[in-house]
């Protein structure tokens, strides 16, 4: 069992606010009616054991979370250092982790740019990713339930 609580229903933001991909990703998520909680790491520390955990779930080391030009220590080599040393870099400078990371339910990612936030969201497209140009008639109807379209009208 892990230390990180997920919920299939609510995506978890751990993100700083000092940083620009950070801010913009919160905006996309205010910007949705869906449940989110965003923890944002110049006001709240994330544990140890949590970091770990989430790099164990991203597959990397806890050192590739970190946005080395961010740094605020004067190390020339990074390689030597081990989970424990990149924990404390990140515990002492929030703005290294420059990418926000996502979690709901099973499903983890790290945000590079804001807009990716939304692969968490079924989004409903309504036939952008097909062509006219093909000579293909467009499909247009509902995939989803909660959403209403304008019936019968033209725009």
């Amino acid at each position: 069992m892990g230390v990180i609580a997920t919920n299939e229903n609510q995506l978890t933001l751990i993100y700083s606010s000092n940083t620009r991909v950070g801010r913009w990703t919160l905006s996309y998520l205010e910007g949705i009616d869906k449940p989110y909680l965003a923890i944002d790491l110049c006001k709240t520390k994330v544990a140890d054991t949590q970091w770990v955990e989430i790099a164990e779930k991203l597959n990397v080391s806890v050192g590739d979370l970190v946005d080395k030009r961010e740094m605020e220590i004067e190390v020339e080599n990074t390689s030597d250092l081990d989970d424990n040393d990149w924990i404390k870099v990140i515990q002492k400078n929030d703005k290294v982790i420059s990418y926000p990371i996502a979690i709901m339910g099973n499903k983890i990612k790290q945000i590079i740019n804001a807009p990716s936030i939304m692969d968490f969201f079924e989004v409903d497209s309504a036939g952008l990713e097909q062509s006219p140009a093909e000579g293909n008639t467009l499909d247009i109807e509902r995939t989803t339930d909660d959403e209403t379209f304008i019936e019968g009208g033209n725009i």
